[in-house]
């Protein structure tokens, strides 16, 4: 009968049959009644209780525990509880991926709530921004708020952190890039490893060219100026975007001068291709002096960029 009237959303009905106080399920119940009640004061007191008699509900009851906390905006009383389950030696696989998410949702939600005053507002202290980075599958959305903030902070504490993050590989190349520019704005002389797509690179920020003040950087813009500007400058704008992204992608990947016109007529023809365009491949060919297929080979590097 109670989980009918759950089913058909009559909390109230339901609730007035959960009477037996001692019954660690029948807490269960109450809280998801007085959750769907609205009356998330109440279910913030009951879930106290609730959580401390909870044995097979345990996980259940700290599910629901955050949940209500949510609702109140308690984001911080909701991200400690979090943090205290994920800290523990054991928890089940499938509550571990619920409060992973949960994490991620609590403090993208304390986010929100700051908006308002983002420009000097600390959304994320020195251990939430370790905790993103650290992740094993970080959630993109919360990495950039990170770094956002970071550009506020004294990184040099974070710089464990970032050295992991920047070995680790599958790790968004855009978002490590992105870091090495944060710690060559504050002069960290140390060497790091990056690793992009296999590849491993030695950087000392301290050393290092910000990404788009590398030199064949202007080489390439000035070389899609010269050939498609003129002719249409809302594609030349979309190539030159693009052309940011891929500097980002690949740095700190040294780029030769001798590959300055073949990565211009990639991304000429790329976007070209992208936009539904007629191209042809010969006249890219000629335009930019170089060889078809070598266009070609490299499409599949930028298929991999998020655009």
């Amino acid at each position: 009968m109670i989980n009918q009237y759950i089913e058909n959303l009559q909390y109230k009905e339901a609730l007035e049959l959960l009477e037996n106080m001692e019954d660690e399920q029948t807490r269960y119940y109450r809280l998801v009644c007085l959750y769907g009640l609205q009356d998330y004061q109440q279910a913030k007191k009951e879930a106290m209780q609730a959580k401390m008699l909870a044995q097979d509900t345990y996980y259940d009851v700290v599910a629901m525990q955050l949940s209500i906390l949510k609702e109140l905006e308690e984001f911080e009383d909701a991200i400690n509880i979090v943090v205290e389950e994920l800290s523990m030696p054991y928890i089940p696989y499938q509550y571990e991926t619920t409060f992973d998410t949960a994490y991620d949702e609590l403090l993208l939600a304390k986010q929100e709530m700051n908006q308002d005053n983002l420009t000097n507002a600390t959304i994320f202290d020195l251990d939430d921004i370790e905790s993103i980075l650290s992740k094993e599958q970080t959630n993109e959305d919360l990495l950039y708020l990170a770094i956002e903030q970071m550009q506020k902070l004294n990184i040099r504490r974070l710089i464990p952190s970032i050295r992991s993050f920047l070995q680790k590989n599958s790790n968004t190349a855009f978002a490590k890039s992105l870091l090495i520019e944060l710690m060559i704005e504050q002069d960290i002389d140390e060497e790091f490893i990056v690793l992009k797509d296999g590849a491993e690179y030695d950087i000392n920020p301290s050393f290092a060219p910000m990404v788009l003040q590398q030199d064949f950087v202007s080489s390439v813009l000035e070389l899609l100026s010269s050939h498609v500007e003129d002719d249409n400058p809302s594609l030349y704008m979309m190539c030159e975007q693009f052309a940011n992204y891929y500097f980002y992608t690949m740095y700190p990947k040294y780029i030769d001068d001798l590959e300055v016109s073949l990565i211009a007529g990639a991304i000429h023809y790329y976007l070209c291709m992208l936009q539904y365009m007629e191209v042809d491949l010969a006249d890219i060919e000629a335009s930019y002096h170089v060889e078809g297929q070598e266009i070609l080979d490299m499409l599949d590097s930028f298929k991999k960029i998020e655009f």
